[in-house]
């Protein structure tokens, strides 16, 4: 275990930062969104119009069930991973939950700039930010929360491995 599981809503850098994490730690990284998108061989808003969220869904937790078995791995996880309360449960018994939080205005204006994500598409700024407070107990549920605002991966990659050591020391 002792794994490092990123959670946050979406377009907030979690793989990015993952990235950024890897190479600060020189542990391996799996992007959840990107092994299902491997597995399935096409990308995440087509398993949506294709198969469903429902589908992709149970992907998504088969896969993040044998990330979070393995030991000292950085794992990037969709934004509604977290949710799961079975996932949510065994992410936070041996591993270090960090939630990234941003700002719900840079997050729209991300999304804006990419139509990926089949659960932004079409949606407002009011839309997301509602989808977001819905959410937000659930990711407050993280080991630690890492303001992300104006900041580089590199600089939250850092306060990350930082307190992720006091985490393994049992500092916090």
């Amino acid at each position: 275990m002792n794994n490092i599981v990123l959670v946050g809503f979406m377009a907030v850098g979690k793989s990015t930062i993952g990235k950024s994490l890897k190479e600060i730690l020189s542990y391996p990284l799996f992007d959840v969104d990107t092994l299902v998108e491997n597995e399935e061989k096409m990308a995440i808003n087509e398993i949506f119009a294709n198969k469903g969220e429902a589908y992709f869904r149970t992907k998504e937790i088969e896969i993040a069930k044998k990330l979070l078995d393995r030991n000292n791995n950085i794992i990037s996880t969709g934004g509604g991973l977290f949710l799961n309360q079975e996932i949510r449960e065994i992410a936070l018994k041996n591993n270090f939950v960090v939630f990234l939080n941003l700002n719900i205005e840079e997050v729209y204006m991300r999304i804006k700039r990419n139509d990926l994500r089949p659960l932004a598409k079409k949606k407002s700024r009011e839309d997301l930010n509602s989808l977001f407070q819905q959410r937000l107990p659930y990711y407050k549920l993280a080991n630690i929360e890492i303001d992300v605002n104006n900041k580089t991966p590199n600089m939250i990659a850092e306060e990350i491995k930082l307190e992720y050591f006091k985490w393994l020391n049992k500092e916090i």
